[in-house]
């Protein structure tokens, strides 16, 4: 099948050849492959060029991609990490570059890591919620130039030991505001395996936000391991399409020179 969300040596987060996520790939029978390194603007005063050498990625994928092409379909990529405050930075960046596909993702709130911690500790858990999901919509809504949005559910992952995810109803307003802000400029969502493997019990998103986005007319919608080591990429793909399936899709899709073109299953 595909895997359209992983990363390579490009990403500040990964220390893999951009070569071992292909092979390994092709050695798990996928179809086509976008290596999704990070460009990730914290502050409006970072550059681009501290967490992505885009003339080296782009100098390596076009090798690769001419070597394994009788293998496998290879697409270059981009995760951009999305803040209200960035969105000019970031349609810049994504203007100057020809990527195939571009996730939009919130790693950060008010130019802080959501990984680091910071200043949300001081927030009970329903209020860095109700922040998060407040913020990905503006910033969904500041910030044009991506082709879907990253694990909608992210923040899932990174709660305290012990700490239960809010219930999703709590913030189902804003989800849907999100949602038609996506569907109206013809952008989507991905399926991101990548939850099973920080030991959440469900892919992202969760299925009651995957059936809010079905109802609200949700159709563009990838597959992503979400992998930084080889032998992730792929990784419950499967369970990704069995999980589509069971709630009403019909296919996937992948995007080459940024246009959408749906895989039926």
């Amino acid at each position: 099948m595909i895997d359209l969300h992983n990363h390579s040596e490009f990403s500040v987060d990964s220390r893999t050849p951009m070569e071992e996520n292909i092979l390994s790939a092709i050695n798990n029978g996928l179809k086509y492959i976008s290596i999704t390194d990070h460009m990730e603007i914290v502050e409006v005063t970072d550059v681009y060029s501290d967490t992505l050498d885009v003339e080296g990625y782009f100098n390596k994928y076009k090798k690769l991609k001419e070597t394994y092409k009788d293998d496998i379909t290879v697409l270059s990529g981009v995760e951009v990490g999305i803040q209200e405050c960035t969105a000019k930075i970031v349609d810049d960046f994504v203007s100057k570059f020809d990527y195939d596909f571009v996730i939009g993702s919130v790693h950060s709130l008010f130019e802080k890591d959501l990984y680091h911690g910071g200043y949300y500790k001081n927030l009970t858990t329903d209020e860095l919620y109700k922040t998060y999901y407040e913020e990905m919509y503006k910033a969904v809504k500041a910030t044009r130039n991506f082709d879907v949005l990253g694990h909608i559910d992210y923040i899932d992952r990174y709660l305290d030991k012990g700490v239960k995810v809010p219930r999703q109803e709590n913030n189902k307003e804003t989800i849907l505001k999100i949602f038609k802000e996506l569907i109206d400029s013809n952008r989507g969502i991905e399926i991101n395996t990548g939850g099973y493997r920080r030991g959440l019990p469900y892919l992202h998103p969760h299925e009651k936000i995957l059936k809010w986005y079905k109802e609200a007319g949700g159709e563009i919608i990838t597959i992503g391991s979400d992998a930084h080591i080889s032998k992730d990429v792929g990784a419950n793909s499967k369970d990704a399409v069995d999980y589509l399936k069971a709630n009403g899709f019909t296919g996937v899709y992948i995007f080459e020179n940024r246009k959408p073109r749906k895989l039926k299953f």
